[in-house]
């Protein structure tokens, strides 16, 4: 069995969905050879707490996963990895953003987990990986056999040959912002580079669909592509996703493709995500999940029985969680959607599929009913709240353009001042200040950025993103300034306070931030987050016990992290400990080959054992991945090798 997710995908960019673009013509030929799935829903327009819902076929109510970033599956929650892994298949998962990390969750029930992402020889990994990369993976474990977890060193594969049948999820990113499709892509679409994202992505599909072909592994093999949510282009004002709800980001498409068990066609009716899974182990004979809010509609697609039409949940809760705006919740029943606000709405999807009129106010007997209907699913949820993450996983998050949250919000009424549609325009103004400062202007984006303080004091995000520009161009003092006026203003969550630390350690004030970071970590021992910062400031205070202790509790959650491998291999080797530093620094290296500053360690871990040839070669592969590396340049010329031009 393989299941695909395209991150990001628009139902509206599909040929088979009406796309006269011609961006898709693998999926296209799924379609048409397989069932398509007309209307399908997503719960939330996020893709961590999507592909949970997916996975596990019940509701972010229920599984506790409502963010990116700050929310871990429960261990106890069953996925359909849980269940074939159960029922005797071999399960492996082939992930291509960081958003989807292991130490979220979604590993259980895989024998092989593969999420290791690769940098370009920044000591930051990247973000994600592009689909090319993500579909090699995973054609090589479905074809040689699986990857023994147990005796492969992190990053390494142990191939052994089975019979056993097979579960693949797939996941691909390339349609997700930032829109930088390669050739030939970019320059066919230079004035669309979301489509180019897609039709990148398609044609990998299609190349890593003809090699499995080839190799007769989709012979009796059920094929199952969909997207976690859309991307709103501006509609409604939301230039990406995660804000609003409309149709947008929230409608997805979903293709079936299996000759042997399913007619092609199209299904009209209704689905929803959390019915995706119940419905395929239903088609491969296997037992449903246990306490699914999803249920299966295989008998309503061989004709057995009419369709059960239910309403499908949703929500999109970053903006309350991370900035103290009213939270969005709704539900999608027949041709109706209702969107639970301070400024409530009802939509007729189909006399107004593009969501521009508003009749809640008309139409108040439709409103009432969905709102009871609401209600039922909002009153069933199972409580949950942030988890902590390390910095490792805060920065590359950030670097995918998502604002974690680190603290359960306090209960409050919302006001129409608080309503996301009021507030757009902050979100705008976020995204221009990130804009700015990709493209080098810092003092723009500091700018707006110190705008939207003056118009939001609330938003704390903003001094957290406002301090981050002002350390990133060395102005250290001032970033730290930002952080204490807003804590003495009592606008100091742990996101803000954190931050504070580290900008205090930049500053050299290791005193201080110590105590900050202190007051985190040793408040709550599972603040992965504040544990990795304060190791780091434990570092530089030369408390290297401390400092190993908190990076070990990083990698119990995350194996492989390779930059906090790096971390903990740079202080071993300032302990002298050259064994501990090598084993660290490789593990390192193993996980992710660009890491420059690991490789440059290394040298200096084999030339501290004598071994001049083998550090001169990791000295080299530092500088060729980031050349004008001043220390592993230095450490050449010491060595006496010059690095040629």
């Amino acid at each position: 069995m393989l299941l695909v997710t395209v991150d990001t995908l628009r139902a509206d960019r599909v040929g088979a969905y009406g796309s006269g673009r011609g961006l898709t013509p693998t999926i296209d030929s799924l379609a048409n050879e397989g069932l398509r799935f007309d209307r399908t829903y997503a719960h939330v327009p996020l893709t961590l707490p999507s592909h949970a819902s997916l996975l596990t076929a019940t509701y972010p109510t229920r599984n506790g996963v409502r963010d990116n970033g700050a929310f871990r599956l429960p261990e106890n929650r069953s996925t359909v990895a849980t269940a074939l892994e159960s029922a005797g298949y071999r399960t492996g998962a082939f992930v291509g953003a960081f958003v989807l990390d292991a130490r979220f969750g979604l590993n259980r029930g895989f024998d092989v987990y593969d999420d290791r992402m690769r940098s370009h020889g920044s000591d930051l990994e990247l973000a994600e990986r592009p689909a090319e990369q993500v579909f090699r993976a995973a054609a090589r474990w479905i074809l040689d056999g699986q990857a023994d977890a147990a005796t492969a060193r992190p990053g390494e594969l142990s191939i052994r040959a089975t019979d056993k049948k097979w579960f693949a999820w797939v996941h691909v990113y390339d349609p997700h912002e930032p829109y930088a499709p390669p050739e030939p892509y970019q320059s066919r679409y230079s004035g669309a580079p979301y489509d180019g994202e897609i039709a990148y992505a398609d044609a990998a599909l299609g190349a890593f669909l003809a090699r499995l072909r080839t190799a007769q592994a989709l012979i009796n093999t059920l094929i199952v592509l969909a997207s976690d949510h859309g991307e709103s282009l501006g509609e409604h004002g939301e230039r990406t996703h995660g804000l609003f709800a409309y149709d947008a980001t929230l409608r997805v498409p979903l293709v079936m493709w299996a000759p042997s068990r399913i007619r092609p066609g199209v299904f009209s009716d209704p689905m929803r995500l959390i019915d995706v899974v119940p419905t395929l182990l239903d088609l491969v004979g296997e037992p449903p999940l246990a306490d699914a809010d999803g249920r299966t509609v295989r008998p309503a697609i061989a004709g057995e029985r009419p369709f059960d039409d239910r309403e499908s949940y949703f929500e999109a809760l970053n903006a309350s969680l991370t900035r103290d705006w009213a939270p969005l919740t709704g539900v999608v029943r027949g041709r109706h959607k209702l969107i639970d606000l301070p400024l409530p709405e009802l939509y007729d999807l189909s006399a107004d599929p593009g969501e521009q009129h508003n009749i809640y106010a008309q139409r108040q007997e439709i409103a009432r009913d969905l709102e009871s209907r609401l209600d039922r699913t909002v009153k069933s949820a199972a409580a949950s709240s942030p988890a902590p993450i390390d910095a490792d996983a805060d920065a590359r998050l950030r670097s995918l353009g998502y604002i974690v949250a680190s603290d359960p919000r306090a209960a409050r009424k919302y006001t129409p001042d608080d309503d996301p549609k009021r507030l757009v325009h902050l979100n705008t103004a976020l995204d221009d200040a990130a804009a700015r400062f990709a493209k080098g202007d810092a003092s723009g984006a500091i700018d707006e950025l110190r705008g939207i303080v003056r118009e939001r004091p609330s938003m704390t995000i903003a001094y957290d993103r406002l301090a981050f520009a002002l350390r990133a161009i060395g102005r250290i003092a001032e970033a730290v300034d930002v952080l204490d006026a807003a804590a003495r203003d009592g606008r100091a969550d742990r996101t803000l306070l954190r931050s504070l630390g580290s900008a205090l350690r930049d500053a050299g004030d290791l005193k201080r931030s110590a105590a900050v970071l202190e007051s985190l970590a040793k408040g709550d021992a599972s603040d992965l987050q504040s544990a990795d910062a304060l190791a780091q400031t434990y570092t530089r205070m030369r408390r290297s016990r401390d400092a190993e202790l908190l990076f070990r509790r990083v990698l119990a959650a995350s194996p492989n992290a390779a930059t906090t491998w790096n971390n903990l291999g740079a202080l071993f080797l300032t302990q002298k400990r050259t064994a501990d530093a090598i084993d660290a620094l490789s593990r390192a290296v193993a996980i992710n080959p660009d890491l420059a500053g690991a490789h440059n360690g290394l040298g200096v871990a084999y030339a501290e054992q004598g071994r001049r040839e083998m550090a001169i070669e990791e000295w080299r592969k530092a500088v060729s991945l980031r050349p004008g590396f001043a220390d592993a340049l230095y450490n050449l010329e010491r060595a006496g090798d010059r690095v040629r031009d």
